[in-house]
């Protein structure tokens, strides 16, 4: 009945509307009690929030929040890649013959999720998918050192990512909206995937001024001018609302590290290593 209920809804004009609700400066009390709330009931680390409560004028405010930088600090080892978010680690594997594997049992194409040319960089190589709750830091880091020269994106739906969607639509986050970003790195280069999800009010970039949930069907391949250098763990974007990241890895390229299904992951951490 929910997945019946899921596939009438107007996924991605509620999810449109939810980014105005939440970018709505409100009174001071209102706003507090709602964040308030939404704390208690999702059990979000309010001492981990760099600004406090009473200094936020919008929902968004406290849902792109940034936290204490002291509390994620950033893996040095060298050529050493970090998870660029918090989350929690939903598959990983080998890329086998243009697939990637959703959830157990259900799989789908790179070349969907990232289009033709993206898809012959990563094509035999690796991916690590993670999952941001409700609960979790928003904000998205680079794994690696690295430019971006370059990027991709595909308008879409606005399917959940939790586990309702992920075990019922097929190719899930190849439908979805995303925006692909390659970060060329000394060691080869490394896929950021950001995927949209419903209530995802907007994917953003600090590399461009585009952001998600157009309204109509559009596919952008753009080049950024002049290339930005960032490094281990400077931030590149958020979700205003939460979603799904995916990381590709080119063919030979990476070895993980003490990956495990269903694990947690914070920014920073390590998460495995390029070769040379």
């Amino acid at each position: 009945m929910r997945y019946l209920l899921l596939r009438l809804l107007p996924k991605n004009l509620f999810s449109r509307l939810a980014g105005i609700l939440a970018d709505l400066e409100l009174p001071q009390p209102i706003l507090t009690s709602v964040i308030q709330l939404y704390c208690q009931f999702y059990n979000v680390k309010r001492h981990e929030m760099k600004m406090p409560l009473g200094a936020m004028r919008s929902f968004n405010d406290f849902f792109t929040r940034e936290l204490k930088p002291e509390l994620r600090p950033i893996d040095t080892t060298p050529g050493g890649v970090v998870s660029p978010v918090d989350g929690t680690i939903a598959e990983f594997g080998d890329i086998k013959q243009d697939l990637l594997v959703q959830t157990k049992g259900i799989l789908y194409s790179l070349t969907d999720l990232v289009g033709e040319k993206s898809a012959a960089i990563f094509k035999d190589g690796y991916f690590i998918t993670l999952y941001l709750s409700p609960a979790d830091y928003h904000r998205i880091h680079v794994p690696i050192s690295g430019k971006i020269k370059s990027f991709s994106y595909f308008s879409g739906n606005l399917w959940p990512v939790n586990s309702l969607g992920v075990k019922n639509v097929g190719g899930l986050f190849s439908l979805n909206e995303r925006i692909v970003t390659p970060i060329a790195g000394n060691h080869g280069t490394v896929g950021l995937v950001k995927v949209g999800a419903t209530i995802v009010g907007k994917i953003k970039v600090n590399y461009s001024d585009l952001s998600s949930n157009c309204r109509k069907p559009t596919q952008l391949n753009l080049p950024i001018i002049p290339e930005r250098s960032y490094l281990k763990g400077d931030e590149i974007g958020q979700f205003q609302l939460g979603s799904t990241v995916i990381l590709l890895f080119e063919k030979g390229k990476f070895k993980p590290v003490d990956l495990q299904s269903d694990a947690p992951v914070k920014l920073g951490q390590l998460i495995g290593m390029m070769k040379s």
